[in-house]
């Protein structure tokens, strides 16, 4: 075979050898491109639930606040009526512990009164019976 068609013969095969890799190549690179693509999609999207999902909890987190902070303040508010009730209770049974206190030594000043008069009707009783008997 002469030199000039085994050149020929090389180049052409390299050639087809080269034009197949290169389009091997670029065929390659386009999937990758293509699953990069993909790749940054999914990122994008993931981020865009993970942000969803974040908003979604602070509203939940802020909804369960608020109802918390009601309950506590209606529970407080309770409290201080309960408290209010319980004093005012002390306080109407201190007025009627006094009220009873003070029947007691109106009672007690009136026994005495009367010890003081049951004394005097025995003292007179007996000078009048010292009386009678000494007119005898």
């Amino acid at each position: 075979m002469e030199a000039e068609y085994v050149v020929a013969i090389i180049s052409s095969v390299g050639a087809l050898l080269l034009g197949s890799s290169s389009f091997l190549l670029k065929r390659l690179l386009v999937r990758i491109d293509g699953i990069d693509s993909r790749l940054v999609a999914l990122d994008a999207m993931t981020q865009a639930k993970i942000q969803s999902l974040e908003q979604t909890t602070m509203a939940k987190i802020a909804s369960v606040e608020h109802v918390t902070d009601a309950k506590i303040r209606e529970c407080q508010s309770s409290h201080t009526v309960r408290e209010d009730r319980i004093l005012a209770m002390v306080v109407e049974y201190a007025k009627e512990s006094d009220r009873k206190f003070a029947t007691v030594r109106e009672v007690l000043a009136l026994q005495e009164r009367l010890q003081a008069i049951d004394s005097n009707v025995r003292a007179v009783l007996s000078a009048l019976d010292r009386l009678a008997g000494a007119e005898r």
